[in-house]
């Protein structure tokens, strides 16, 4: 097995929560590598989806740093839109799916990144329970890469399971966890029409039972630069009546976006995947696709404005919602998410509605009964703190965690999962991982206010900002 010199941080996943790590352990001093399957960045960000909650639902920016500069680039070349107020889910901002990969990758070179691409972060060093490097698999066949600090950003949290870390798969009573999806685009669609339609049937485009007010959508809502929705349930009701659609959902997810008749889609869904074991998860990839083509023929036969549309593309992979939860020394909560809750080592702040999918139809969710295949979410009316604790397992040394996979409990982690809340937790996981690398210590050993200044000094919003003007 061949080995590679000692690099100061590995970044294990090159997605939304990895590539930001990544700039930030580099722009914090360290020699860092970053290490993806595939050979782009961005992971999930390039499926056209919109990034909610970079606000909450009070107008309240929650997320600064690397994450907004990246926003503020994309938006000096037209590639992104002003984060803006939404009924349903606090906040939206659109940007261009292309330019945002090329944009993280351009940064990425900018601050000196390493690369190694079409490789598996396959297992890891360890040495008196801390992790001082990583087995990769590719091309060349087992690889071993030393490094002094690892950040975890694969999602599923493989690098610290494989190290020995604790973690809680899924909901914490039974294992159960949030279903899958693949989310595709459309292209050809006449977004008036589809509109005009709304207009005329406003029961279509009702907000379900604990999302707002009730009051739905206005035609002032359908005027905004982009529109992100769930729709269209009577006209799913009559397909999957007349056996046409199979799809266990109630709703189609729509989003429309910066390019003009183009449309993503999110309403495939599969129950009961376990993202991290290879048999589930080829069904789930096998399920989606066949479902992705359902929903299409679905749109074109029944829903106005897509009887020209085609299928511009699809997400490269199946999204999973759902797996690990690594056990920090800190579990962040419900409570904390919904009361805004800071903490005196907050190093991130998260505004992702909480957004749970139920784990079967007909589900209860958050005490709710969700019939028929639905979601249920609660906007973030205050940013809430993530504690660096909750970065770090409690058990192994020498990992940082990053995205989805942090010591949250099974309904707080709805909320962390959000893309903006990753780049967030990313920044901070990289800023850690570096000041650990120079120390020479453990990450836990960090001192809260040394990382919270060096976080501070990058831009990242620790604690709650002021109310908006």
């Amino acid at each position: 097995m061949r080995a590679r010199p000692e690099i100061d941080v590995i970044v294990c996943g090159g997605g939304t929560a990895g590539a930001v790590a990544a700039i930030a352990s580099a722009r914090s001093g360290a020699r860092t590598m970053l290490i993806d399957q595939y050979g782009r960045v961005g992971g999930m960000a390039s499926t056209g989806m919109s990034f909610l909650g970079v606000s909450d639902a009070g107008g309240r920016r929650a997320l600064g740093g690397i994450g907004a500069e990246l926003f503020e680039r994309l938006g000096r070349i037209g590639a992104a839109f002003e984060d803006r107020p939404d009924k349903q889910v606090g906040s939206v901002t659109v940007a261009d799916p292309l330019a945002l990969q090329q944009m993280l990758l351009a940064m990425l070179l900018e601050a000196d990144v390493q690369f190694l691409f079409h490789t598996f972060c396959a297992d890891t060093l360890v040495e008196d329970r801390r992790v001082r490097g990583v087995v990769v698999a590719n091309k060349a066949g087992l690889e071993m890469l030393p490094a002094r600090a690892i950040v975890d950003a694969t999602g599923d949290g493989d690098i610290a399971a494989r190290a020995g870390a604790r973690f809680v798969l899924g909901r914490e009573r039974d294992a159960a966890m949030q279903p899958v999806t693949r989310i595709f685009r459309v292209a050809g669609v006449d977004v008036e029409e589809m509109f005009a339609y709304l207009r005329q049937h406003p029961e279509e485009m009702d907000l379900p039972d604990g999302w707002n007010d009730g009051s739905g959508y206005s035609d002032k809502d359908l005027e905004a630069t982009s529109i992100v929705m769930d729709a269209f349930p009577a006209l799913v009701a009559e397909a999957r009546a007349a056996g046409e659609l199979t799809v266990p959902r109630d709703r189609i997810g729509i989003e429309t976006g910066p390019a003009r008749g183009v449309v993503t889609i999110n309403a495939t869904r599969v129950h009961g995947i376990n993202g991290t074991d290879p048999d589930s998860l080829t069904h789930a990839e096998v399920e989606t696709q066949r479902q992705m083509f359902e929903v299409f023929q679905f749109l074109k036969r029944r829903v106005p404005g897509f009887s020209r549309a085609n299928l511009q593309d699809a997400a490269y992979q199946v999204g999973v919602r759902e797996t690990r939860h690594i056990l920090g020394e800190y579990v962040v909560t419900l409570d904390d998410v919904l009361a805004g809750r800071t903490f005196t080592d907050t190093v991130a702040r998260g505004a992702y509605p909480v957004d749970l999918h139920d784990l079967h139809p007909g589900a209860q969710v958050l005490g709710a009964r969700v019939g028929g295949g639905g979601v249920t979410l609660r906007p973030i009316q205050l940013a809430y703190g993530i504690p660096a604790r909750a970065l770090t397992p409690a058990d192994v040394d020498g990992i940082v965690m990053a995205g989805r996979a942090i010591s949250a409990s099974h309904e707080a982690a709805g909320s962390v999962r959000g893309q903006a809340v990753c780049m967030a937790t990313g920044h901070a996981a990289g800023v850690i991982a570096a000041m650990s690398s120079r120390a020479d210590i453990v990450p836990r050993k960090l001192q809260a206010k040394d990382v919270q200044a060096a976080l501070t000094a990058q831009g990242a919003i620790l604690f709650h900002p002021p109310d908006p003007a």
